[in-house]
């Protein structure tokens, strides 16, 4: 699906996989005020309440996001409202009903304004950039193998074999706080970038090289998100798998120094301009003051206007001075005017 106004394309799957009685992962993309949003989240809490978490943690999360009051939030701080507002919504379904108690809802989301992204998340769901012949994995899972990970008791492979593996440290509506992990500063982008929102049904039975090769070789996202989705299959599919692929095809980023670089080239030519207008300007004032002063008298006529007022039979100074002043003053009004 393309979304030219944000010049984004988007490919999405999402399956039960091979174990599982229904599926308990959720997903959407929709406008926000603050940019193009995209979100998958992986319930959990038996059949019923995982369905249910997943489902109502989007639609707080998108309820918040399009309010127009929250527009003009700084959009980190506007993810970390918004993860927190379905937080709260959740634990208010549960108590409303017991049997929802134990519900929550792993959540990863990603919001695009211009050439920046923006990433929040919590749980074990993930988000990767591909860029040119790499892939990144831009969040870090909230979970006891990545804290065992982090701490060097585990490696990556003996983690995917683990028996703590679906272990989760942060989910919305399970704790008071949730404590979304959200960056602070945005991602820029570049053009043909592609961003994968991903349940961890995928990520436990693809590694991050298929991933990469399978998004690089197929035709587009769609074909991407689907054949990533049978590949899990093809290795087990033990849980829900959900796949949403961007790829960001507008211009890419400028860096701020070469942002504020134009700026002020801009701005200096903007002036040059006006200056330049300026000095015409008063040129053409200068030429016009020029010309209307060749209709006073020269000093010679001046000097001759004098001398003929000293004779006793010429008209009295005052009159031939009169006379001599009153069309300079008619004459500059029209040149003014």
């Amino acid at each position: 699906m393309k979304i030219k106004a944000f010049h984004i394309t988007i490919g999405n799957a999402t399956d039960v996989g091979k174990v599982r009685e229904q599926n308990e992962d959720y997903m959407a993309h929709f406008v926000t005020p603050l940019g193009y949003c995209a979100l998958v989240c992986d319930g959990m809490g038996g059949s019923a309440a995982g369905e249910e978490a997943s489902q109502q943690a989007v639609a707080a999360i998108k309820y918040y996001l399009q309010d127009e009051k929250n527009a003009c939030i700084a959009i980190p701080t506007a993810l970390k409202n918004a993860i927190e507002f379905a937080n709260y919504q959740l634990r208010e379904l549960v108590q409303q009903n017991a049997a929802l108690k134990g519900m929550g809802t792993t959540c990863v989301l990603a919001l695009i304004k211009g050439a920046e992204l923006f990433v929040a998340h919590v749980g074990d769901s993930r988000l990767y950039l591909l860029r040119n012949k790499d892939i990144q994995q831009v969040t870090r899972d909230h979970s006891t193998v990545q804290n065992l990970i982090d701490a060097g008791a585990l490696t990556e492979k003996e983690a995917g074999q683990s028996d703590k593996r679906n272990q989760i440290t942060k989910a919305i509506g399970i704790f008071e706080k949730v404590e979304p992990a959200i960056t602070d500063v945005a991602i820029p982008l570049m053009q043909h970038d592609k961003i994968l929102l991903c349940s961890d049904g995928l990520t436990a039975h693809v590694n991050r090289q298929i991933i990469k090769s399978t998004i690089s070789s197929a035709r587009d996202v769609q074909v991407a998100a689907m054949q990533l989705i049978a590949k899990a299959n093809d290795n087990g599919g033990t849980d829900n798998i959900t796949v949403q692929l961007i790829q960001y095809t507008g211009r890419s980023f400028d860096k701020p120094g070469k942002s504020r670089l134009k700026k002020y080239m801009m701005v200096t030519i903007l002036f040059l301009l006006v200056a330049v207008g300026g000095i015409f300007a008063y040129k053409e004032v200068m030429f016009t003051k020029s010309k209307s002063n060749t209709d006073y008298p020269t000093q010679q006529d001046t000097s001759r206007s004098i001398i003929r007022s000293a004779g006793a039979t010429d008209s009295p100074p005052k009159k031939s001075m009169k006379n001599n002043s009153m069309p300079k003053v008619k004459t500059n009004d029209s040149q003014k005017k």
